[in-house]
C-alpha cells in the first residue's frame, strides 16, 4: 500500500455521530487536530487510551462513539465495580458439560465470543481498588490468563486489540480509588477532556440534538478491517533520526542527574527533588533548571508509545491536509505525543503539581515543555555536525563533549557510525546513498542509515550546518573548566560534575622523598609538574623533561578563569558572579586550570 493510499483510507474514516468537540488539542505540521483526531491517531496506532475528567463531560459517550463508529459496536463493554472479575467477561462455563458430570469446572471452562472483539471498554475504571485494577492489566496487554488451562488467550483480530478506559476525576466525586502505576503505564494515551472543552458552537449543537442527557447509541458503522490495515501499514513506518533522538532524550536525557552516584535519576528516585537543592544553589542545574527534580524519565513502554502515537498523529494530520509530503515523523511529533500523554503518566511530582500548578498536570508539563523543546533545538547544529563527521569517519572527541552530559548517550550511536565509516571501502556516505548499509550491518544501526533518512528536516546524505559551529564547539570547550592540584602525596583532578576530587598521579616515596610539587601546567595536551629544578610529565615521570633554575616561572597558566588555593580548599572564579569552593583535606602545593574535556582522558 502506498502512502497516498494509506492517507485516503484514513480520510474515509467517519466522524462521530454524537460526540461533538472541535477544540484544538494540538497542531502537527501546521494542521489543527481535535480530540477525535487524537483519539483516531491512538486507535490506528493500536494504543490503549485512558479518558479522564470530571463526571458528565462525555467520556463514556466518546468511548461508545469509537466503538459504534469504528468497530461496528463489537467492543466489549465492562462497567467497573468493586467486585469486578474481568476474566468472567471473556470466559463462560459449559453448564451442560458440567451437569452431565463429563467434566469438572476446569474442563467446562470455555472461551466466549467476546475474546475476538478488537476493543475492550472499561468504564469508570477507578471505581475499583488498585488490586482489582490489576486484573485489567492483561486486557491492556491484549490477553487473558487461564491458570486452569495453563495458557494465555490473546484478544482481538489478527493481533489487533486496544483498551479504552474512562475515569472520573475531581474532589467532588466519591467512590474512586487512586490509579495503579502499572495501569497508567499501560495506558499509552491519557487525555483529560476537561482541558479541551467543547466550543460554544459545539455546545449549541449538542443541546439541539435532543433533550436526553443519557449516553446515546450512535449509528453503527464497521471500519474494523480498514483500521487493522492502517495499523499493519503503520508498523512499517520509521521515525526520522531527530525523532528517534528526541524519543531517546525523553528516556535517557531526562534521566541524567549530576548528583546521583550513577548519574541517573532513576537510581535515586526516592531522594529527589530533595537532593536537587545543591544544584540550584550552585547554579549547575541542566536544561530544566529548578524544575529538573520534579520530572522523572519516561518508562520504556512510554518510550515506544510516543513513537507509535507520533506516527498516528502524522497520518491524521496528513489526512486532514490538502497536500502532504509523506514526511518521517520527527522531534516535533514525538514531543507532541509526549505533551499529550505524559501529564497523567506518573512522571511528574504530585506535590509540585498541587503547589505550583493548581493541581493541573497539563499546566505543570506545559511549563517544562518549552525547555525540553529548546534543549533539543539548541543541540541540533551540534548533532548535525557530529553525524556529518561520523559518516565521514572524522568524529572528534570534542564534538561529543560539546553535547554535554545529559546527551552523552549519543556517543554509542555516533561512535558506531564512525567505526562503520572507517571500515567502508567506498565511503559510508556512498553506501548510504546506494542503500548498501541496510544489508551488511546490525539492524539497530542500519535502520538509521538509509537514503530517505532525515535529521532535523535535512537529508542525512546532505547535511548542512552553521559554518561557525566548529568555532562554537571550541569556544564551548574552553568555557568548560576544571582544575588539577597537587598535595604532598600526589596530583588530583576535579571538574564541575565530580562529587569529589580524584587522584590521577601518586608521588613515588622512593623517587621524590621529602620533595613537593611546586607548580603544575597543562601544555600541548600534557600535564606537567615541577619538583625542585626539574619538570616532569605525568604520563612519563621517570626522566625529567627539563632542568631549569626557575621552574615556577617556567610553568604558566592559561584560560579566562582564575584558580587559587587557601588553607582549607581551592577556589575557582569566572567573572564577578561565579565562585566555587572545593574543600580539600590536605595541604595544596600547586594548582592550575585545565579544559574539562582534557581532564576526562585521565
Amino acid at each position: 500500500m502506498s502512502y497516498a493510499e494509506l492517507i485516503n483510507k484514513i480520510r474515509k474514516l467517519p466522524q462521530p455521530a454524537v460526540y461533538k468537540n472541535s477544540t484544538e488539542v494540538c497542531r502537527i505540521g501546521g494542521v489543527s487536530l481535535t480530540l477525535w483526531d487524537v483519539i483516531t491517531a491512538g486507535v490506528i496506532s493500536g494504543l490503549n487510551i485512558l479518558i479522564v475528567g470530571e463526571k458528565g463531560e462525555g467520556k463514556t459517550q466518546l468511548a461508545q462513539d469509537v466503538n459504534n463508529t469504528y468497530f461496528g459496536g463489537k467492543g466489549t463493554f465492562i462497567r467497573a465495580h468493586p467486585d469486578l472479575k474481568t476474566r468472567d467477561i471473556y470466559t463462560a462455563l459449559n453448564l451442560e458439560k458440567l451437569a452431565s458430570s463429563k467434566g469438572d469446572t476446569h474442563e467446562a471452562l470455555e472461551i466466549a465470543e467476546s475474546i475476538k472483539n478488537p476493543l475492550s471498554i472499561l468504564d469508570e475504571i477507578n471505581r475499583v481498588p488498585q488490586i482489582t485494577q490489576n486484573q485489567a492489566l492483561s486486557i491492556l496487554d491484549g490477553y487473558i490468563s487461564l491458570p486452569e488451562k495453563n495458557e494465555n488467550i490473546f484478544l482481538g483480530v489478527n493481533g489487533y486489540h486496544i483498551g479504552i478506559a474512562t475515569a472520573n476525576l475531581g474532589r467532588t466525586y466519591s467512590g474512586i480509588f487512586p490509579f495503579d502505576p502499572a495501569y497508567l503505564d499501560r495506558s499509552h494515551l491519557i487525555i483529560n477532556v476537561d482541558n479541551f472543552p467543547p466550543t460554544t458552537k459545539d455546545l449549541i449543537t449538542i443541546q439541539q440534538q435532543d433533550i436526553n442527557p443519557r449516553v446515546k447509541k450512535s449509528e453503527v458503522t464497521d471500519y474494523t478491517d480498514e483500521i487493522i490495515q492502517i495499523w499493519q501499514q503503520l508498523k512499517n513506518m520509521s521515525l526520522s533520526l531527530d525523532g528517534l533522538i528526541a524519543d531517546l532524550y525523553l528516556k535517557k536525557g531526562l534521566d541524567y542527574c549530576s548528583r546521583s552516584p550513577t548519574k541517573r535519576k532513576s537510581s535515586v528516585r526516592d531522594d529527589i527533588p530533595n537532593m536537587c537543592q545543591a544544584c540550584l544553589s550552585e547554579g549547575t542545574s541542566g536544561a530544566l533548571g529548578e524544575n529538573c527534580g520534579y520530572l522523572i524519565p519516561t518508562t520504556t513502554r512510554s518510550f515506544k508509545a510516543y513513537k507509535a502515537l507520533a506516527f498516528g498523529l502524522t497520518l491524521v494530520s496528513d489526512a486532514k491536509s490538502e497536500t502532504f509530503q509523506g514526511r518521517l515523523p520527527g522531534y516535533r511529533e514525538i514531543l507532541e505525543a509526549f505533551r499529550l500523554t505524559a501529564p497523567y503518566s506518573g512522571i511528574l511530582d504530585p506535590s509540585w503539581i498541587r503547589r505550583e500548578h493548581h493541581g493541573n498536570p497539563y499546566l505543570a508539563l506545559n511549563s517544562l515543555y518549552p525547555k525540553i523543546k529548546l534543549s533539543i533545538e539548541e543541540k541540533a547544529p551540534y548533532i548535525k555536525k557530529a553525524f556529518s563527521n561520523a559518516i565521514s569517519g572524522k568524529l572528534s572527541f570534542e564534538e561529543i563533549e560539546a553535547l554535554e552530559e545529559e546527551w552523552k548517550w549519543m556517543e554509542d550511536i555516533l561512535s558506531e557510525i564512525n567505526r562503520i565509516a572507517h571500515s567502508s571501502k567506498g565511503g559510508l556516505l556512498e553506501d548510504i546513498k546506494e542503500g548498501k548499509i541496510l544489508y551488511n550491518q546490525d539492524f539497530w544501526i542500519s535502520s538509521l542509515l538509509h537514503p530517505q533518512q532525515t535529521l532535523f528536516g535535512e537529508s542525512l546524505i546532505n547535511l548542512n550546518y552553521d559554518v561557525d559551529i566548529g568555532k562554537k564547539i571550541r569556544d564551548k570547550m574552553d568555557r568548560l573548566y576544571g582544575i588539577v592540584f597537587a598535595t604532598e602525596d600526589g596530583i588530583y583532578m576535579w571538574y564541575e560534575e565530580m562529587r569529589s576530587p580524584k587522584k590521577i598521579f601518586e608521588l613515588s616515596k622512593e623517587k621524590f622523598k621529602k620533595k613537593r610539587i611546586s607548580s603544575l601546567a597543562f601544555i600541548r595536551g600534557k600535564l606537567l609538574f615541577a619538583i625542585g629544578n626539574e619538570i616532569y610529565d605525568v604520563g612519563d615521570p621517570d626522566v625529567p623533561l627539563v632542568h631549569t633554575s626557575h621552574p615556577v616561572q617556567t610553568l604558566t597558566e592559561s584560560g579566562d578563569f582564575l584558580v587559587g588555593a587557601e588553607e582549607k580548599g581551592i577556589w575557582i572564579t569566572r567573572g564577578k558572579d561565579r565562585k566555587i569552593m572545593i574543600p580539600v583535606q590536605k595541604k595544596v602545593t600547586a594548582v592550575t586550570g585545565v579544559p574539562v574535556y582534557k581532564l576526562k582522558k585521565f
